[in-house]
């Protein structure tokens, strides 16, 4: 299902995330031993096991009470608004916005369950140049999440002089 969000508000997390030396890790970074603590070695890994200045720069696409991004920069991006974190929703999966129809988006694109997951500053970069002059989307499955990005330039052909 492709999502759709304010492209200004995407920068702006991206922006945050590349520029904050730390970052917090998903749940399934935690089990990805180069995020760990120097000397660190465990089964069953703690935030304060991680390593904060390894984990990459990005964006979390979070499934809960609607579908949104955020930063994962630390310190978090407050939302200068309200109370919480800066997020993008998805248009289509704002309670605020689509009381009636988030929670069928969010389990048709995300699934049933909670979660987060975590989206390369690259692949959001390239998104972002794609979207230009539009909407940022992405397409979400509760198995697959692809994103809009740039293909590489054309070659011109020689033309064939005619004679």
């Amino acid at each position: 299902m492709k999502l759709h969000f304010d492209h200004a508000l995407v920068t702006q997390l991206l922006a945050h995330a590349e520029a904050a030396k730390e970052h917090t890790p998903t749940f399934d970074q935690l089990y990805e031993p180069t995020f760990l603590k120097d000397g660190k070695e465990t089964q069953s890994p703690s935030y304060d096991d991680i390593d904060l200045t390894k984990v990459p720069a990005g964006l979390m696409l979070v499934g809960d009470n609607g579908i949104y991004l955020m930063s994962n920069g630390k310190p978090a991006l407050k939302d200068p608004e309200r109370t919480g974190n800066l997020i993008a929703y998805a248009f289509e999966a704002d309670p605020q916005k689509k009381p009636d129809d988030w929670w069928h988006v969010k389990r048709a694109a995300f699934g049933g369950d909670d979660g987060a997951e975590f989206l390369a500053a690259k692949a959001i970069r390239n998104a972002l140049e794609a979207t230009k002059g539009g909407r940022f989307w992405l397409d979400v499955s509760p198995t697959r999440i692809s994103s809009p990005y740039l293909a590489p330039p054309r070659r011109k052909r020689a033309l064939a002089s005619k004679k």
